[in-house]
């Protein structure tokens, strides 16, 4: 039930992201807190959130794609660190192919490290589940 809440709400920032460069702090806030008590992975959240911090003060990062990082770790825990190396990647590649120096709405691709990460996870879960 917490990833089809989180999926839901990742695509909700993606059509806001790509439509007006704004995450909601009417949504991203109590999605963190909800995404907190039902994972309980509060030390990720609060990790993801000083990541992007000290990204948000060196590179083109919004406040909102720092609050964006807090939530994804608050619902996927440490795999948000993965995920989110995965979208920087991802946003760089798309830089140096498209030649592109504007602003770059980060919640897509963010939203792709998730669903490879997710799929990762659910391979890794399988792969147990054989062993046994």
């Amino acid at each position: 039930m917490t990833t089809c809440i989180f999926i839901l709400l990742m695509t909700f920032f993606c059509f806001t992201d790509i439509l007006y460069y704004v995450i909601p702090n009417w949504v991203v806030l109590p999605a963190i807190i909800v995404g907190g008590i039902l994972t309980g992975n509060w030390i990720p959240a609060i990790i993801m959130f000083l990541v992007g911090t000290v990204l948000f003060k060196k590179e083109k990062m919004a406040g909102g794609d720092v609050k964006l990082m807090a939530m994804t770790g608050a619902f996927l825990g440490m795999w948000a660190l993965p995920a989110f190396i995965l979208a920087r990647i991802l946003g760089w590649l798309y830089r140096i192919i498209k030649n592109y120096n504007g602003m770059l709405p980060f919640a897509p691709f963010l939203f792709c490290g998730v669903i490879f990460i997710k799929l990762a996870m659910f391979l890794l879960l399988l792969n147990n589940i054989r062993k046994i």
